[in-house]
């Protein structure tokens, strides 16, 4: 069941638009304002329409971090709070994607970091999406619609996130052939630029043999790699084995993700880290860019 959607004072929802608390009255009494008012007659602005009419008028002195909970310079809160999380998946369910890529951008911008809005908003949501298409609440077409939206504002934030420098260790990352889910290798993706590492996205449904092309081709300090899905567990492992060695010859270290991932298919494979949280990728590749040992690969026995 989704929470009712957060309200707000008109007083917030002008500090935020960067205008007056007598003209957002005004554009409520007009009628360009969709509000509620309480049992004293004060005027309550759902959350998605301060963000809609933000988007459609563009004010030059906006300042959307201050329709999410404000953040002290420096710091980061531990998870984003309910209301956002609840208002994510109502935009994305009823497919207002303008809405939700605006939510997802302030959000970021206001001071959450690639690992909480990845961790804490956008996996739940996305979990929430998910189970509600499983129960047949939501048809296909809204599952699908609701990743093309956060897939495009995780690109935006990446492409945003800046350029590469040419003496930042490098990453390399993909989805196994086969595994067509996109959203984990963009928030990988951006948690490593985010931590200034350069990153070579190479997306979803790679064969591991190109792969290992890649990695002798630029010889990446890390290879991240995400396996939601795996048709073959068997062939998986094989073709893995060949990658690792490839990759390991060239001085890449291998961290992997992934639901499909299970206890018994690692138990197979050799590798440097797993992690289920963006928060391992994140300290992994913080000790491995320090210099820090990264320890020997987990399950060193298997060939």
């Amino acid at each position: 069941m989704i929470a009712a959607e957060p309200y707000l004072k008109t007083q917030r929802v002008a500090e935020a638009l960067g205008i007056s608390v007598s003209t957002v009255k005004r554009w409520v009494d007009s009628g360009m304002i969709r509000a509620a008012r309480t049992a004293g007659k004060h005027r309550l602005i759902p959350y998605s329409e301060a963000l809609r009419l933000a988007r459609e008028h563009g004010f030059p002195e906006a300042n959307l971090e201050l329709l999410v909970r404000p953040v002290a310079p420096g710091t980061t809160p531990a998870r984003p709070e309910r209301e956002p999380l609840d208002l994510l998946e109502r935009l994305l369910r009823e497919g207002r994607g303008p809405e939700a890529r605006t939510l997802i951008h302030s959000l970021y911008r206001s001071g959450w970091n690639a690992v909480a809005l990845g961790d804490d908003l956008i996996r739940p949501v996305m979990q929430r999406i998910g189970h509600g298409w499983m129960a047949g609440s939501l048809d296909v077409y809204q599952e699908h619609e609701a990743t093309g939206i956060v897939t495009g504002a995780l690109r935006d934030l990446a492409d945003r996130a800046g350029e590469d420098r040419p003496d930042a260790p490098l990453a390399i990352g993909a989805n196994p052939e086969g595994d067509p889910y996109v959203l984990a290798g963009l928030l990988a993706e951006l948690v490593l630029r985010e931590m200034g590492w350069s990153v070579r996205n190479l997306g979803c449904n790679l064969p591991l043999q190109s792969l290992a092309q890649a990695a002798v081709r630029y010889r990446p300090r890390l290879i991240y790699m995400s396996v939601a899905h795996l048709k073959d567990e068997d062939q998986f492992v094989r073709e893995y084995q060949s990658f690792f060695a490839r990759a390991a010859a060239v001085g890449s270290a291998v961290i992997l993700g992934g639901q499909a991932l299970g206890p018994e298919v690692r138990s197979r494979l050799v590798y440097a880290s797993h992690g289920e949280r963006l928060a391992h990728l994140a300290e992994f590749a913080r000790r491995l860019s320090s210099g820090s040992p990264e320890g020997t690969p987990e399950n060193p026995g298997v060939a």
